[in-house]
């Protein structure tokens, strides 16, 4: 046999092998497997150029809603901050928006939430309904908030209101010189300004300025002049009525047994409650002076109108764009927006109690309120002594003469003062273009009853 050969293992062990040529060591399987494998990868490594690692894509760590390029928008920071800012735009890296005219880029994962507000003028008018026109502190507050939100005329107009209550306020007089001073540094600012620099801020859309075509509204003093003629004095109401235009009454009326002449006649004349006053101002019709009478607050009747009527089924229903409030609306056309505001309520009181159908019958029927045509316009058809039209997107704004808008309605209107007389508003409701266009056609739209 051939002499063994020793040689050391890996291991430090010594092994023996023989020298017989014909004798090959065993060689696994596994290991042939794991050499080619090993050169096909090597292989197709040096025919295929190495792809870069992708890297993970960031997630965005805060997913904006749609924001609309000038609205204004509460920026809540991760820090806790909030940033009352107009937003400008969202670009990758940072998102934009002005800050007191100023333009500020913030990266995104330093926020928390952007919460669109609502426009400021909207704001204002829902808070200016809720606020008592002899609350000054209140007012105060409000004429403060609208300066911050630069709705300057509705604080000058608030301010001079409440120096006809207080004229030596000192705040009042403080916010009114600094009211006038922002506007006029503003209306510079905007004058200055590249008419298509991407800083101008958006123009305020106040009521009146809106489209279709300008509606107006009822003025501060027109709204004042309603309410005095619907005035309850049994309400006991609070008036203000100044100095002089008591002695306007006194000197004009002075020919009347129960008005004083005297010196003291007149003096206990001035220290009487104003609606005793008024009492009298009624009496001898002084319409002249109504205007110049205060009222703070609202008859009930009007603030039936208004939180009864008009902020529900009447802007809901009959003043939506596809019917009476938008460019569709025909001859008759009523403003949807600010609802419980006092100018916007009062200007669609006065609109529908002037209007009437096409065989002269008003839309309020003040001596049968069941049989008033604008409620039995909002029944359903089959219901109405003065069925509403078709016309497309049109739907019940009652479900029957049962129903509890409806009877508050009947309540609403045998409220109002009896008998109706013409009030001194000189007001001329808005048309809508197609309407002009068409005026000289006999109006379909209005019903004949059964």
């Amino acid at each position: 046999m051939p002499a063994p050969c020793e040689y050391m293992s890996p291991a430090g062990q010594t092994l023996q092998k023989t020298d017989n040529p014909k004798r090959m060591p065993r060689v696994r399987p596994f290991l042939i497997l794991f050499a080619l494998t090993c050169a096909l990868i090597g292989t197709a490594a040096a025919v295929q150029p190495a792809e870069p690692v992708k890297q993970p894509v960031p997630a965005d760590p805060m997913q904006l809603p749609p924001v609309p390029e000038g609205a204004d928008v509460i920026v809540t920071l991760k820090s806790g901050q909030r940033l009352r800012a107009v937003f400008v735009r969202r670009d990758i890296d940072a998102v934009i928006v002005r800050i007191a005219s100023v333009e500020t880029r913030i990266p995104p994962s330093d926020v928390e939430r952007i919460v669109v507000q609502r426009p400021a003028i909207e704001r204002y008018h829902e808070m200016r309904t809720v606020i008592d026109n002899a609350d000054v502190d209140r007012l105060l507050a409000l004429i403060e908030w609208s300066r911050a939100n630069r709705l300057y005329d509705e604080a000058l107009q608030d301010l001079a209101h409440v120096q006809t209550l207080e004229p030596d306020n000192p705040e009042a007089i403080r916010l009114l010189r600094i009211v006038r001073q922002e506007k006029q540094l503003r209306a510079k600012e905007v004058q200055d300004r590249v008419p298509d620099s991407p800083a101008e801020t958006p123009t305020v859309r106040r009521a009146e300025r809106l489209k279709p075509g300008d509606f107006p509204l009822l003025s501060e003093e027109e709204v004042n002049l309603l309410k005095v003629w619907e005035l309850d004095l049994n309400e006991s109401p609070r008036l203000l009525i100044s100095r002089d235009t008591i002695d306007k009454f006194l000197d004009r009326n002075g020919d009347d047994p129960a008005i004083p002449t005297s010196r003291d006649g007149r003096e206990a004349f001035h220290r009487r409650e104003p609606e005793q006053i008024l009492a009298e101002m009624f009496r001898l019709r002084a319409r002249d002076l109504y205007g110049e009478v205060k009222v703070l607050g609202s008859p009930g009747s009007l603030d039936q109108f208004r939180l009864q009527v008009n902020s529900t089924w009447l802007v809901n229903s009959c003043a939506t764009t596809n019917c009476h409030g938008g460019v569709e609306a025909g001859e008759l056309m009523l403003y949807n927006r600010d609802t419980r505001a006092e100018r916007a309520a009062y200007t669609n009181f006065i609109i529908i109690e002037r209007e009437s159908l096409s065989d002269g019958r008003a839309l309020i029927d003040y001596e049968n309120p069941e049989r008033s045509p604008l409620l039995h316009l909002g029944l359903p058809q089959h219901d109405a002594a003065f069925p509403h039209p078709e016309t497309h997107g049109w739907r019940p704004a009652f479900r029957s003469m049962d129903s509890r808008r409806f009877r508050q309605a009947v309540d609403w209107i045998r409220s109002m003062r009896q008998p109706r007389t013409e009030i001194p508003i000189d007001y001329d409701p808005p048309t809508p273009p197609e309407a002009a266009e068409t005026a000289e056609t006999p109006p379909t739209r209005e019903p004949q009853p059964r």
